[in-house]
C-alpha cells in the first residue's frame, strides 16, 4: 500500500470490481501492478462517438441466379459508377457503411421483362456505447436509415407488365412525384407517425416515364372482373353445400348465408354496369383516383386529384423502353433515402448524401442507357 493513502476494503461484487484496471510497468524486467482507474477516464460518449470516422465495410453480397455473365459484367459496371459518385464524396462519420450490389431477382414477380432488376444497397450502422462494458462501443447491427440505387425500378413499378394473378390488377400511389430540373423527386412516411422518412430521387429518359395511370374505364373493368369471380366462388360453394347431410335448419342457415354473400357483390357490380353505361369516353378515359367509403362497400368512389387518403391508380408502361437494348441496360433508376430523424449521426448522413445526390444531378442521368449508341442490338438471354 502506498504510504498516506487509505486502502479501500473489497468485497466480491462491489462497485470496486467492475472498475475498469489499467497495468503500469516501469521497464524491461522490471514489476508491473495493476491498478484500478476512475471511471471518468474511461467514460464511452455517444456525442463524440457521432463525430469518429467510420468505414465503408462490404456486406454480404447477393445472389447472382438467373443473371447471364455479359449481362452481369455490364450491371457491376453500371452499379460501380453510381456506388462511386457516393463514395468518392461521403466520408462516413460516427457509421460504418456496409454497402453490397444486388443483381438477381425473381422473374415470377412480372411478365415481359424489357430490362433487369440490379442495384445497390448501404445500410448505415452507428458507433454506439456498450453499456454492458463501461468505456467500450460497438457497431450497430440494425437500422432504417439506408440508401438504396434501384435500376428499371421506381417503388413497386419494374420493368415489366403485372402478373395475371397481381393482387389487384393494377398498383396504388398516395403521390407521385414532383418534376425538378432534370429528374423526379418526392417523399413519403415510411410509417405513419415516424420520425422515418423515405426520399426518392427518380431519373427517367427526357419527357417519358415508366408507368401510366390506371383508366376509370380500366378499373370498372377490373372490378367488374373481381366481383364476378367472387359470385362464381360463392355459387360454388353453395352448390358443394347441397351435396351435404345438413339437417333442415342448418341447410336454411347456409342458403341465407349464401344469399347475403352475392347481394354484398351483386349490388356493387349493379352500380358499375351502371358507371360503364352513363359515363361518356372522355370521362371513361380520365384516371382513375379513388377512395373507400368507410362504410364497407367493396366499390370505392372515384374522387379527384388531391383528396386526402386518395389512392393514384397506375400500371406499368412498357412502351417506355427500348426493346433493342440488353436487358442489362439501365432505362430508368431511383434513389432511395430512408432517413430515421432525431439522430445526429442520421441527420449528417440525410444532409451529406442528399446534398451530393442533389449536387452530382448530371452525373447520375449520364448513367442512364445512350439510346443512340445501341452497341448490342440483340438481348441477352
Amino acid at each position: 500500500m502506498v504510504r498516506g493513502t487509505r486502502k479501500v476494503p473489497f468485497y466480491p461484487g462491489s462497485f470496486r470490481e467492475f472498475m475498469p484496471r489499467k497495468t503500469l510497468c516501469l521497464g524491461r524486467g522490471k514489476k508491473c501492478l495493476t491498478v484500478r482507474c476512475s471511471l471518468n477516464f474511461y467514460t464511452c460518449s455517444q456525442e463524440k462517438l457521432a463525430q469518429k470516422p467510420g468505414i465503408w465495410k462490404t456486406g454480404l453480397q447477393g445472389s447472382t441466379s438467373g443473371v447471364s455473365a455479359a449481362d452481369l459484367a455490364r450491371e457491376k459496371e453500371v452499379v460501380a459508377k453510381a456506388f462511386n459518385i457516393i463514395k468518392e464524396n461521403y466520408q462516413p462519420k460516427g457509421c460504418v457503411v456496409s454497402w453490397a450490389g444486388v443483381y438477381g431477382f425473381n422473374p415470377a414477380t412480372g411478365k415481359e421483362w424489357a430490362a433487369n432488376l440490379f442495384g445497390f444497397g448501404a445500410y448505415f450502422l452507428r458507433y454506439l456505447c456498450d453499456t454492458q462494458k463501461p468505456g467500450q462501443h460497438y457497431v450497430d447491427v440494425a437500422t432504417p436509415t439506408s440508401l438504396y440505387i434501384n435500376f428499371n425500378e421506381f417503388e413497386w413499378v419494374k420493368a415489366a407488365s403485372l402478373t395475371d394473378d397481381h393482387h389487384y390488377g393494377f398498383l396504388t400511389f398516395r403521390q407521385l412525384p414532383d418534376y425538378k430540373n432534370g429528374y423526379y423527386f418526392f417523399k413519403k412516411d415510411v410509417d405513419y407517425n415516424t420520425k422515418i422518412k423515405k426520399y426518392i430521387w427518380l431519373f427517367t429518359y427526357v419527357n417519358k416515364l415508366p408507368y401510366r395511370h390506371f383508366t376509370k374505364k380500366e378499373f370498372l373493368l377490373n372490378r367488374t372482373a373481381f366481383f364476378n369471380e367472387r359470385i362464381k366462388e360463392i355459387n360454388y360453394n353453395d352448390s358443394i353445400s347441397g351435396l351435404q347431410k345438413y339437417t333442415a335448419e342448418e341447410r336454411q342457415y347456409y342458403a341465407d348465408s349464401y344469399h347475403q354473400q352475392r347481394g354484398f357483390y351483386n349490388e356493387p357490380l349493379r352500380k358499375v354496369r351502371e358507371m360503364l353505361n352513363s359515363m361518356n369516353d372522355a370521362e371513361l378515359s380520365e384516371p382513375a383516383i379513388i377512395k373507400s367509403r368507410g362504410d364497407g362497400f367493396p366499390l370505392p368512389d372515384f374522387v379527384q386529384d388531391g383528396v386526402e387518403y386518395a389512392d393514384i391508380l397506375m400500371v406499368p408502361d412498357l412502351d417506355y423502353y427500348n426493346k433493342s437494348l440488353p436487358l442489362s441496360a439501365p432505362q430508368m433508376f431511383s434513389i432511395v433515402l430512408i432517413i430515421s430523424h432525431g439522430d445526429p449521426v442520421f441527420e449528417h448522413i440525410y444532409a451529406s448524401i442528399s446534398k451530393i445526390i442533389e449536387e452530382n444531378i448530371n452525373r447520375f442521368r449520364a448513367i442512364l442507357a445512350d439510346q443512340t449508341q445501341v452497341s448490342n442490338p440483340t438481348k441477352t438471354e
